[in-house]
C-alpha cells in the first residue's frame, strides 16, 4: 500500500460531460448530511421544543453568539449569520471528516478541505457575496469610492490598494483553511501508515482541535470582513 497525496482532487467518475472528484463527491455526501439533521430537527417546529429541536436551536444560539461578539453589531450579525453559520457547520465536517480511517490513503478517498479548489471556491463565493452585499447596502458608486478615490494621487493610491487587498485577502482565506487541513491530512496518513494503532490518537485529537478552530477562523474572518465592507466611508 502506497500514500497517495495530491492538491486537487481527482476524477472518479464522468456524468453528462461533468468529473465527478473524490473529494467533490465527499463534499455533496457532508452537505447533504448537514441537511438531513437540521430538516429533521426542525421537521415539526413547536414554540415548547422537543429535544432534537432544542439541540439545535441552542448550537445555532451558540454560533450566533459567538459571531455577534465578534462583529459588534446585531444587525449585521443577523444578515450574514446564515453564511456564516452554514460555512462554520460545513467546513467543520469537512475537517473532521479527515480522522476517518483510510481516508486520503486511498485515492477514491479524500477529504474536501484538502482540495485547494474546495477552499478556494468557499472563499471566492463568500467574498463575492459580501461585496454583493456591500453594493446592495451602499450603493454602486459609495462602493466604488472604497477603491477609485481622486480626492489627491495619495488616496488614489490607497484605493488601488484597497482593492489589490480584496485579491489577497479572497486568495488568503481559501490557502489558509487548504494549507492547515491538507498538512494534517498528510500527517494522520503517514502516522497512520507507519505507526498503525495507538501512536496516531493525539495526532487525531490534535486534528479535530484545528479542523474546528481553522471552520471558526474562516467563518469568523467572513463575518468581520462582511462588517468592514458593509460600512459607510466617513
Amino acid at each position: 500500500m502506497k500514500i497517495h497525496i495530491a492538491l486537487t482532487g481527482e476524477p472518479v467518475f464522468t456524468f453528462l460531460g461533468i468529473a465527478f472528484t473524490n473529494t467533490f463527491i465527499l463534499s455533496i455526501i457532508c452537505a447533504l448530511i448537514i441537511f438531513s439533521f437540521f430538516a429533521f430537527a426542525f421537521r415539526k417546529r413547536e414554540i415548547v421544543p422537543g429535544k432534537m429541536q432544542n439541540l439545535f436551536e441552542w448550537i445555532l444560539d451558540l454560533i450566533f453568539s459567538i459571531f455577534d461578539g465578534m462583529t459588534g453589531n446585531r444587525k449585521k450579525t443577523e444578515e450574514i449569520f446564515p453564511l456564516c453559520a452554514t460555512l462554520f457547520i460545513f467546513i467543520l465536517l469537512s475537517n473532521l471528516i479527515e480522522i476517518i480511517p483510510g481516508l486520503g490513503v486511498f485515492s477514491f478517498l479524500r477529504s474536501p478541505s484538502s482540495d485547494i479548489h474546495f477552499t478556494l471556491g468557499l472563499a471566492i463565493f463568500s467574498m463575492g457575496f459580501i461585496h454583493y452585499s456591500a453594493i446592495k447596502h451602499l450603493g454602486g458608486i459609495s462602493y466604488l469610492k472604497k477603491y477609485i478615490r481622486l480626492d489627491s494621487p495619495i488616496m488614489f493610491f490607497v484605493g488601488i490598494l484597497e482593492g489589490m487587498g480584496e485579491i489577497t485577502r479572497t486568495l488568503s482565506l481559501g490557502i489558509r483553511l487548504f494549507g492547515n487541513l491538507f498538512a494534517g491530512e498528510i500527517l494522520l496518513m503517514i502516522v497512520t501508515f507507519m505507526i498503525p494503532f495507538l501512536v496516531p490518537l493525539p495526532f487525531l485529537g490534535l486534528e479535530i482541535f484545528v479542523g474546528f478552530i481553522q471552520a471558526l477562523v474562516f467563518s469568523s474572518l467572513i463575518a468581520v470582513f462582511y462588517v468592514v465592507t458593509t460600512a459607510e466611508e466617513h
